[in-house]
């Protein structure tokens, strides 16, 4: 799949220009999103299933170069919103990495409340049967430092789910750290395929 863009010649503002290069890149990613399940289906490769909670488009971002590094490792990766993931769906997964920014004071992003809410309710089913890793972005500059990712990551562990790596924080110089967690997850998910 060639990656859409918006040819120079294009009878369009900057403002324009930038909504539509925004808007594209979204829906390449849900393109992208459902064609590794599909083939995961097929059996050729273990699905990985990299979940994100993103407010500007960072955690996206990671979640996207999490998968590619998963794809060198042998995985069939699927990037998916948290919000777009129903807790029916999110039970039957088996290995699970997830990016979230934190919003505001601690709050968790805008596509990941819903998926919050099902999965901190009391009814909320148990996940014995999932491996998960959870990296948290944020800003050392408010209170509520990686708030939304220090909570999903503790509701995993009190669900059953066991996880692959402690958790990681990271500040608004993430990239280092990003890399870092990468580098020591991927390896050890294998090792559970």
């Amino acid at each position: 799949m060639t990656i859409p863009f918006i040819p120079v010649e294009a009878p369009f503002t900057p403002d324009q220009r930038s909504w539509l290069t925004g808007f594209l890149a979204g829906m390449q990613t849900r393109l992208l999103s459902t064609a590794p399940a599909q083939a995961g289906a097929a059996g050729s490769a273990p699905a990985l299933h990299v979940l994100y909670g993103s407010q500007t488009g960072t955690a996206e971002s990671v979640a996207e170069d999490a998968a590619a590094a998963a794809r060198t490792h042998g995985f069939a990766p699927v990037v998916c919103a948290l919000d777009d993931m129903d807790l029916d769906r999110f039970v039957a997964l088996g290995r699970v990495l997830i990016v979230t920014s934190t919003y505001g004071e601690g709050e968790m992003p805008d596509n990941t409340e819903l998926f919050w809410e099902a999965l901190s309710a009391e009814s909320a089913p148990r996940l014995e049967g999932m491996d998960f890793a959870v990296l948290a972005l944020g800003d050392t500059g408010y209170d509520g430092f990686c708030q939304a990712g220090k909570l999903i990551d503790m509701r995993l562990e009190q669900l059953g789910a066991q996880r692959i790596v402690p958790r990681v924080d990271c500040d608004v110089d993430y990239e280092e750290t990003v890399a870092a967690w990468i580098a020591e997850t991927l390896p050890l998910v294998a090792v559970d395929s």
